[in-house]
């Protein structure tokens, strides 16, 4: 009776000895039923700063077993340490294959650098799972103290002579004046493809007039619809082509703003406006005849005061035959009283 029981005292101690020596090994068998193993193996886990370590994994699974294998990762001194190489290789061993991936791993910081486990996800009779590996920590010394370092070899400088610092000069300027013409000519086309971009008032607001049939609206007793659609056309050409905000004023403000600034034909434009509020909003009818009139005199004032773009290249213009002419009128005077 006692021998038995030493007997099962040996197994036991035998079995927890052969699971410490597998694990000592960092060979572990992850799942039962999916015969995938996988083992780590670090180089070196001290190591001076400057120099790099070789981070293997080594996997072996079924052939049917479709795994996905992520790239370990560092801690959070990710600047002063990276992963500079990376061999991968896989090869098939009978039933099973093997994948095996090395690391090369630079750090560039003393201290201690922990790298996190790496993750495996496959699925397996349509389950998902997950294996991961254990962390490792590197330790990273400086150089020591009785270290010397080797001498640093004295630079010999060579003479450039001067017909290349011409050339470089002139191939810089060169390359500076192209510069500078590309940026002129980039500027020149946007300036042409926003002139040409540019809606003008007078041709928005007659374009607009011309959907416009009086004879249809009195016909169909639309006068409110009618004045609406005129008097906005109309202030809205005012408010683009003057820059005054007439388009959100109402009459009462507009009156204002023609007794401040000088306005042509504004009895007449304050007249209309008073009328077509009359009817747009005091149901009164208008004779067909005024109707006319009223779409008759929006269209010849449009025409008359043209855009506000061709109205400040004309001011441009005369404003530099202006400089011109006092540059003479100085220039003039000056001989002048030279004499």
């Amino acid at each position: 009776m006692k021998n038995s029981k030493k007997i099962i005292l040996a197994k036991i101690v035998l079995l927890f000895s052969f699971n410490l020596f597998i694990s000592c090994l960092n060979l572990n068998k992850i799942e039962n039923g999916t015969n995938i193993f996988v083992q780590t193996k670090v180089s070196s886990l001290n190591i001076t700063i400057g120099d790099d370590i070789i981070y293997e994994v080594r996997i072996i699974s079924k052939k049917e077993i479709d795994y996905q294998f992520e790239d370990i990762s560092f801690d959070e001194r990710e600047n002063q340490s990276r992963i500079i190489e990376v061999q991968n290789e896989t090869k098939n061993i009978g039933n099973y294959k093997e994948r095996i991936i090395k690391y090369r791993i630079g750090f560039y910081d003393i201290g201690q650098f922990v790298i996190f486990p790496f993750k495996i996800s496959y699925e397996y009779n349509n389950q998902y799972r997950e294996l991961n590996g254990d962390d490792i920590n590197i330790l990273v010394y400086s150089f020591s103290d009785g270290e010397i370092l080797p001498p640093m070899k004295s630079t010999v400088s060579i003479p450039m002579p001067q017909s290349v610092w011409i050339i470089i000069l002139a191939v810089a300027i060169l390359i500076l004046g192209i510069i500078i013409l590309i940026f002129f000519i980039i500027k020149y086309i946007k300036k042409k493809s926003a002139e040409k971009s540019i809606i003008k008032e007078d041709e928005e607001a007659l374009n607009d007039l011309r959907n416009i049939d009086y004879r249809i609206y009195f016909n169909e007793k639309k006068f409110a619809e009618y004045y609406f659609e005129l008097t906005f056309i109309f202030k809205r050409y005012l408010t683009k082509r003057f820059s005054f905000n007439i388009e959100d004023m109402t009459t009462s403000e507009i009156n204002l703003l023609f007794d401040e600034n000088e306005f042509k034909k504004s009895e007449y434009i304050i007249n209309m406006l008073k009328n077509s509020d009359y009817v747009k909003f005091a149901k009164q009818i208008p004779k067909i005849e005024t109707m006319k009139e009223d779409y008759d005199f929006c269209k010849d004032y449009i025409i008359e005061n043209g855009n506000l773009f061709e109205i400040l290249k004309l001011k441009e213009k005369e404003e530099k035959k202006l400089k011109k002419l006092k540059k003479k009128n100085i220039i003039s005077d000056n001989l002048v009283n030279n004499n």
